[in-house]
């Protein structure tokens, strides 16, 4: 019963930041929409900013499986960036329906936020923007064996280049409310590595 508490407050204050910023929606709103009163948020989140820790920790575990069923070695490494391309933009396409106007990276947003808050925050987002790039450094240096990618390009480099181009996409994405922005990373990305070094 306790978990299920805690998950509904969790998916609640997850829709209501897609739909804004963690700063803009209040704990009030939060409550009202988990039908719980506050004491039961604070019961399992000491702080709003807690609570939007265990949103990020949520958006992880999505766009987790969504790495997960991208980066499988099933294609050519880059191949797998593309694919995971394709995938981040159908997230984002579903996110505006869902929303109304594209929300930008779920991931993305609210770690700039929560690493806001102190060194608690910046190392909750720096581990999962890290996890996150790992999946590109895997691809590249597999695509650097097979001849691919130049042998001079550094891999870790590479990948915390590709991921920030996909998330300063995602804010035009949503600047402009057309997730298919993002998908100028495929071509943008292979630019990327031939430049890398």
């Amino acid at each position: 019963m306790a978990r299920d508490t805690r998950d509904r407050i969790v998916a609640v204050a997850r829709d209501l930041v897609h739909g804004a910023s963690l700063a803009e929606v209040s704990t009030e709103e939060i409550c009202k929409a988990a039908g719980v009163h506050k004491g039961s948020l604070y019961h399992f989140f000491p702080s709003k900013e807690a609570l939007g820790g265990a949103v990020l920790d949520r958006n992880w575990e999505m766009l987790h499986a969504v790495l997960e069923e991208a980066f499988v070695a099933d294609v050519p490494p880059l191949a797998r960036v593309d694919r995971f391309v394709d995938s981040f933009v159908r997230m984002l396409s579903l996110m505006r329906e869902r929303f109304g106007a594209t929300p930008g990276c779920p991931l993305g947003d609210l770690a700039a936020e929560v690493a806001g808050h102190g060194d608690d925050g910046r190392a909750r987002a720096g581990r999962v923007l890290s996890g996150w790039a790992g999946y590109f450094a895997t691809a590249i240096s597999e695509a650097k064996g097979r001849g691919d990618v130049p042998a001079d390009v550094d891999a870790d480099s590479a990948a915390t280049r590709a991921l920030a181009l996909i998330q300063g996409l995602a804010l035009l994405a949503k600047a402009h409310d057309d997730p298919s922005l993002v998908l100028l990373a495929k071509a943008d990305i292979r630019l990327l590595l031939r430049a890398s070094g």
